[in-house]
């Protein structure tokens, strides 16, 4: 019996000597699973497939929403197409809304100005005025005063282009600064010298020379038109 119980014992010692190297050897020889390479075959392009349309500049893009606005007047594109003068007749007091929009590249923004609220320089009360600008400030949910190098009263606004800029937020935009025009301008205004009084404190000119009889057109040069007034201002700023 203990002989029996031995050679078994030997048998079984000795089988897992002999299979141990063998099980190693299986083990390294083993091949890997790699997961399968994605992509694929890929499809060469068709040489006669259509060019793709090229992307359509900011300016356009925001002359086609202003296109879209009712009772807005776009005036034509000049030599800087990025800068776009706008008209929006309000009928009211406030009159005519003039904004200039500005498309920056290099800082990837829209500016939204406005002007025509008068000239710190002929206010009455330069206090109230300060005190009304400052609050229309905190109170507007759409737009901001500022006085440029000149003294002249403004109105501004500005968006972000990392997200681009969607119909409908260019359209609150605008018509926000009009309703902020048609709210605030006529107090602003009040506030002002009247214009004739503002004539009179101008230093005189030399008067032009007397158009000869038969002379129908006059020499004086005309003036600016508004839009281009504006342009150069929003450059100032």
């Amino acid at each position: 019996m203990h002989q029996t119980f031995g050679k078994i014992s030997a048998l079984v010692v000795s089988g897992l000597l002999m299979s141990a190297p063998t099980l190693a050897w299986q083990a390294r020889s083993a091949p890997t699973s790699r997961p399968p390479q994605s992509g694929g075959t890929q499809i060469p392009p068709d040489p006669n497939a259509p060019p793709k349309p090229k992307p359509i500049a900011m300016h356009q893009k925001l002359r086609e929403y202003l296109g879209r606005f009712k009772g807005v007047r776009v005036d034509k594109a000049g030599k800087e197409p990025d800068t776009i003068v706008t008209h929006y007749a309000t009928g009211e007091k406030a009159g005519t809304v003039d904004m200039v929009i500005v498309h920056s590249p290099k800082k990837k923004m829209v500016g939204f100005y406005v002007y025509d609220f008068g000239n710190v320089g002929n206010a009455t009360d330069l206090a109230a005025l300060q005190k009304l600008l400052l609050n229309a400030n905190e109170n507007m949910a759409v737009g901001s005063f500022f006085v440029d190098s000149e003294q002249d009263i403004g109105l501004k606004w500005s968006l972000r282009l990392e997200g681009g800029i969607g119909y409908e937020e260019f359209q609150t935009v605008y018509y926000g600064l009009v309703a902020a025009v048609k709210e605030f301008r006529p107090d602003v205004l009040k506030l002002m010298k009247p214009k004739d009084e503002k004539d009179k404190e101008k230093p005189k000119t030399t008067e032009p020379p007397a158009e000869k009889p038969g002379d129908s057109a006059s020499t004086t040069p005309a003036r600016k038109t508004t839009g281009e007034t504006r342009q150069r201002r929003v450059k100032k700023n």
